[in-house]
C-alpha cells in the first residue's frame, strides 16, 4: 500500500488535484471475448462511477493482484491514468455529456479504446516526464505482459479470486438526476471547464 499511497501522490503534486476515493478489491477482473483476439484482458483498475445516496460518486477500483507484483513504476502510471479518467467523467458529468459508448467486441479493440475515455494527460499534469510515460504506456494498450504472466502464476494457478466479465460489460448504469445532485470538487470543475 505504501506504493500505491505514493502513487497517488505522484498524481496530485502533478495535477494540483485531490484523487478519487479508492478500495482494493481482492479479486483479478478478467475480461473475456469470444475471439480471445488480444491475449489475456485483466483489469489492472478501473474508474466507476456509482449511484448511492441519490448521487454520483467516482471511485478508483485497484486489483489485489496490481497492488501485490505490480513494479512501483507501472502502479505509478496506472494510478495517473485512472486519474485521467476521472477527469474525464467529470468533465462529461459536468457538460451533460452522457452519450453510450460503443462497447468494443475484442480484447484487442477494447486496450486501444480504453486511453480514447481518458483526458490527454498534458491538459492535466504538469510533469512532462509523467505525460511522455502515460503517452507510451498508452500507445500499446496500457498492457504489461510480464505482469500478466506473474498473475497467471501467482494467483490465477493459486486459484485466487478471479472474476470473469464479458467484454463490454464494464460499464456503469446510473440516473441523470443523480448526476445532476451530485457536487463536484470546484477545483475538478475549473479544471475541466478549461479543456
Amino acid at each position: 500500500m505504501k506504493n500505491v499511497e505514493e502513487g497517488i501522490r505522484v498524481a496530485e503534486r502533478a495535477s494540483g488535484l485531490s484523487y478519487p476515493p479508492y478500495f482494493v478489491e481482492p479479486v483479478l477482473t478478467i475480461v473475456e471475448s469470444q475471439d480471445n483476439i488480444g491475449g489475456l484482458g485483466v483489469l489492472y483498475a478501473r474508474t466507476r462511477p456509482v449511484e448511492s445516496n441519490g448521487m454520483v460518486a467516482i471511485v478508483v477500483e485497484l486489483s489485489a493482484p496490481l497492488v501485490l507484483y505490480g513494479t512501483k513504476s507501472f502502479l505509478k502510471l496506472v494510478l495517473a491514468h485512472e486519474m485521467l479518467h476521472y477527469v474525464e467523467l467529470i468533465r462529461r458529468f459536468t457538460r451533460m455529456d452522457l452519450v453510450t459508448e460503443i462497447t468494443s467486441s475484442s480484447i484487442f479493440e477494447e486496450k486501444y479504446a480504453d486511453a480514447a475515455r481518458a483526458i490527454d494527460p498534458s491538459k492535466v499534469y504538469s510533469d512532462k516526464k509523467l505525460v511522455a510515460s502515460l503517452k507510451r504506456k498508452e500507445k500499446s494498450g496500457f498492457s504489461d505482459e510480464k505482469l500478466n504472466e506473474k498473475f497467471r502464476k501467482k494467483w490465477m494457478e493459486q486459484d485466487l479470486p478471479v472474476a470473469k466479465i464479458p467484454v463490454g460489460a464494464n460499464q456503469a448504469n446510473f440516473s441523470i438526476e443523480a448526476i445532476m445532485r451530485t457536487k463536484f470538487d470546484p477545483k475538478l470543475k475549473e479544471l475541466v471547464s478549461k479543456l
